[in-house]
């Protein structure tokens, strides 16, 4: 759990700031608060925080003040600034003091959430403490829904799925990295934005969050009036783009609508808001209540349910001779519709069931691939359909090899959390030891190595490093006489003063105590 010092001068927004977050969902807690400057300094030495959110107008000592000392002498604690409008070139000049990043007042929770995830490996942790949907419908029951719904009436899916009738509301997210296409860290921003709209979401009914077989984000509501959805308009699907645009620099669409007929049309709006995110020119947020259907109006030929079941099971069952059959058939059933987005969509439909088949199987696209391996970039250098279908043909044939060539009992949380134990107690002097380079020795992703290690050991990899570290470094401060600055940099710590203040925090005791006690 990361702990976050808040300093502020004014009490009342001190206790939004302590109420406005479900702060352990997310992986903190409010360890301490500070009404000023010189408070934060003397709390710093008793509880050494890992993020301090401060404000910058105080008295005594300002948050720029404050801030200048907390990175001289507490590198391991990093700093958010709040400003207000009239401080923005002093979080500009703190930004290059050291400051992680800063914030302009008034702000909505969600750019707090995100840019304290940022952060060092906070957003790790934050996967860790994720809390599971409770609904009790799993994601594939969801996806018959908006795949196959006008087969049904109303009444066979709300037993089905068990849920409530009523009067349903259908939001399509749509999610691309801008500055790199890692798949797994846009999986994980994904999850905290289904987080975050779980908690800003409320209706009087049911809600439901889940991913359609390309991984957007999909979002019922059923609202229990039909007059409360009609006079609903999806205001915090526009605010979650715009953070989520401004803080990550992540293209975010939102397209919502009402499905003529309620359940059983719920298949037909999907496709439609489909259609319209794809679209180029589409809007943050668009209510297709309030638009034509501008985006064409055919519908684009889809990845049937059956042959993504399909192709799902192959992976399972290690069957590649049925998934490039599978694959060839789709592609000539698109193709022959004649419709100039039918090869894209069989592109991006087999190919995200792929990568989110590998991504959530814990393995890793490099792997599988090799390093550097880039789907998009392999499909980029051909323009022959036909050689597309064979690129990706060949895309499923190696990832099924891959697992008919990979020892079962290699996968098995036991035999990882002590593979990640054992690279770690070999590697632990390495200053630059990450989550990245344990993941790539044991050829899984680091979001399944980190649930794995934790299911395991009973605590998160982060921890159980530092641990061993402190660990280490306690032995040799008793059985040697070597200098402390000697020590750190054999445990890992390029810096005296940092490691000083992390065996601090971990021990309750300076190591030159410990030295002293000792002698």
């Amino acid at each position: 759990m990361n702990k976050i010092m808040i300093v502020d001068d004014m009490p009342i927004f001190l206790e939004y700031l302590r109420g406005c977050i479900d702060w352990e969902s997310y992986g903190f807690e409010i360890c301490c608060e500070a009404h000023d400057g010189k408070e934060a300094l003397e709390m710093m030495e008793k509880y050494y925080p890992d993020v301090v959110l401060t404000d910058i107008t105080m008295p005594y000592l300002n948050g720029l003040e404050l801030s200048e000392i907390i990175v001289r002498d507490y590198p391991e604690s990093a700093i958010i600034l709040i400003t207000g409008n009239n401080e923005f070139e002093y979080a500009r000049r703190a930004v290059k003091l050291g400051v992680c990043d800063y914030i302009v007042k008034p702000f909505e929770k969600e750019e707090l959430i995100l840019s304290l995830l940022k952060l060092k490996d906070n957003m790790g942790r934050a996967m860790e403490s994720e809390k599971q949907d409770s609904s009790g419908i799993n994601e594939e029951s969801l996806r018959k829904l908006i795949y196959t719904s006008g087969t049904r009436t109303e009444e066979e899916w709300t037993q089905e799925l068990g849920i409530n009738s009523g009067y349903p509301f259908l939001t399509l997210f749509s999610f691309e990295m801008q500055q790199n296409r890692d798949r797994e860290l846009l999986m994980n921003w994904e999850q905290i934005i289904a987080r975050m709209l779980r908690d800003k979401i409320e209706i009087e009914g049911q809600l439901f969050l889940f991913h359609d077989y390309e991984n957007n984000l999909v979002v019922l509501q059923i609202f229990e009036k039909e007059n409360d959805r009609d006079e609903y308009k999806g205001y915090e699907f526009a605010d979650i783009a715009g953070v989520v645009k401004n803080q990550l620099a992540i293209d975010a669409k939102a397209v919502s609508g009402v499905p003529e007929g309620g359940f059983q049309g719920i298949n037909k709006l999907y496709d439609r808001e489909l259609r319209t995110v794809r679209h180029a020119q589409a809007p943050r947020y668009t209510d297709l209540r309030e638009e034509d259907d501008t985006a064409g109006g055919e519908s684009i030929p889809q990845v049937s349910l059956e042959a993504i079941a399909r192709l799902n099971k192959d992976i399972e069952t290690l069957n590649a001779d049925d998934a490039e059959k599978v694959l060839t058939e789709t592609w000539k059933i698109m193709t022959s519709s004649g419709h100039p987005r039918a090869n894209v969509n069989i592109l991006t439909g087999a190919v995200g069931i792929l990568m989110t088949n590998i991504l959530k199987e814990g393995l890793s696209v490099e792997a599988v691939f090799g390093k550097g391996f880039s789907p998009e970039r392999e499909l980029e250098k051909v323009t022959d359909p036909e050689k597309m279908l064979s690129v990706i043909v060949d895309m499923y044939r190696k990832r099924i090899a891959y697992s008919s060539n990979y020892d079962p009992s290699s996968s098995k949380t036991h035999h990882i959390a002590l593979g990640a134990k054992k690279y770690i107690e070999d590697n632990y002097s390495n200053h630059e030891l990450s989550i990245a380079d344990i993941a790539s020795e044991l050829l899984v992703n680091q979001t399944y190595l980190r649930k794995m290690f934790k299911s395991e050991i009973g605590m998160t990899l982060v921890e159980y490093i530092t641990q061993y570290r402190m660990q280490e470094a306690r032995r040799l401060i008793t059985t040697t006489d070597k200098k402390l600055s000697d020590i750190a940099e054999e445990v890992g710590y390029t810096d005296v003063s940092y490691f000083s203040n992390c065996f601090k925090k971990f021990y309750g005791m300076s190591p030159r105590s410990l030295q002293k006690q000792d002698q």
